[in-house]
């Protein structure tokens, strides 16, 4: 049998943290079949996400989320997880992009681009302002 690709083995570590993740977000007040339930995920196929087996959909992933309510460096730790494994951005994110089709363009002007900690400043910056927007705070 061939050895696995590098690739491979990070993939593979990736899985197992993301699902440890989910296990300490879950915590004790929770049990594997309750969280299982809440997001609509046969309990055996639970224990597969949360043991690094296998990596949750999409759809999934995006439930656990939700249901979890995990801190924000905790989110953001288990979304590069998530990329990681499955190479496509955390459905959130993907929603936000369809929602907005214009964005595609501007994001491919980033094509073949590593941002600098100033631009993803501005970018952040951009960004929130869109959020006080969203929230009916006025604009500055």
């Amino acid at each position: 049998m061939p050895r696995k690709v590098a690739a491979d083995k990070t993939t593979e570590r990736s899985k197992k943290n993301l699902g440890a993740l989910i296990v300490r977000c879950r915590g004790t007040d929770m049990s594997q079949r309750q969280l299982a339930k809440a997001v609509e995920l046969a309990p055996s196929n639970m224990k597969y996400i949360e043991d690094g087996v296998n990596a949750p959909t999409a759809e999934v992933y995006d439930k656990l989320i939700k249901e979890l309510k995990p801190d924000l460096q905790t989110r953001q730790r288990m979304d590069r997880l998530y990329m990681a494994i499955r190479k496509v951005p955390p459905p959130d994110v993907c929603r936000t992009i369809t929602q907005n089709k214009d964005l595609v363009d501007a994001i491919r002007k980033l094509e073949n681009c590593n941002l600098t900690p100033d631009q993803m400043k501005s970018v952040d910056t951009l960004f929130a302002s869109f959020q006080e927007n969203r929230e009916g705070e006025p604009i500055k």
